[in-house]
């Protein structure tokens, strides 16, 4: 999928092949456009950053029970187990599944893991400083993927985000989830424009956040049971002007134009590691 050019920057480059995790995709660089990838367009919208103006409300009806696992014989590698506790989380990952995000706002960095059990994720970003810019997560989980269509995301702060693939699943979590108006922390399903709630996310037990960074742990059963294979694409909704969306995974994703640049494709039943970039 080939994105828009914006007046400046280097072209962007493509992986046609599996990335070697961190070193090829440390692509993301500082700055302060939409996002920083090379030669993608800019938007039109601007927001402030507030929480969701409009809350979740829809009953929450589990896919599963949230302790439940997947059957044992799903064939999703075992990868690695990754105890978040919310303190220095990033450290805990190797280093070769940390990566460098796009449109970043200071030092940021992300992670990846999983085992047979969960998807493990952890933003560092001085966005979440602010109480209520949310992670956001986009997964299209599988047995077999069949080819790409691109979509749209979740509403934020009258933000719609721009992706590369219909997503099964929205992961969300922001620093403080009850804005007053009831949990925010989810996985969320498109149903109803992204308001069904699938699976509340429990802070200290699924979501461990700080000022600094944002880890979530979510287990199969959420995301379909026993995916093979997922698409990927996340991001933080920081909503300032030209500034809406921030640390970027990948980095050549574009949340802000259709349609939505590059994703991540992920083979869970391989060996870990952030996947291709398509």
């Amino acid at each position: 999928m080939s994105p828009a050019l914006q007046p400046s920057g280097s072209p962007s480059r493509r992986w046609p092949v599996a990335l070697p995790f961190a070193t090829a995709l440390a692509i993301g660089v500082a700055g302060c456009a939409r996002g920083t990838a090379p030669d993608k367009a800019t938007a039109d919208a601007a927001a402030d950053a507030k929480p969701d103006a409009a809350p979740d409300t829809a009953p929450v009806a589990l896919d599963a029970p949230a302790d439940a696992l997947p059957d044992a014989g799903c064939p999703i590698s075992a990868g690695m187990t990754i105890a978040l506790t919310g303190s220095n989380d990033l450290a805990r990952y190797p280093a070769a599944q940390q990566m460098t995000p796009g449109a970043m706002l200071g030092t940021d960095a992300a992670a990846l893991s999983w085992d047979t059990q969960r998807l493990y994720i952890t933003v560092q970003s001085t966005a979440f400083a602010q109480a209520y810019e949310p992670l956001h997560i986009y997964v299209e989980a599988a047995d077999a993927l069949a080819p790409p269509i691109a979509a749209t995301g979740k509403e934020y702060s009258g933000l719609v985000p721009q992706l590369p693939f219909t997503p099964t699943h929205l992961i969300a979590v922001r620093r403080v989830s009850d804005a007053g108006t009831g949990a925010y922390d989810a996985v969320f399903t498109p149903a109803s424009q992204w308001t069904t709630r699938a699976m509340p996310l429990a802070d200290g037990t699924d979501v461990f956040a700080a000022q600094g960074a944002i880890s979530v742990q979510v287990p199969w059963t959420a995301l379909g049971g026993c995916p093979h294979a997922l698409r990927l694409a996340m991001h933080v909704v920081h909503a300032q002007p030209a500034n809406e969306w921030k640390d970027l995974v990948p980095a050549t994703t574009t949340p802000w134009v259709a349609p939505g640049g590059d994703y991540l494709e992920l083979d869970l039943t391989g060996a870990i590691g952030w996947g291709t970039l398509r």
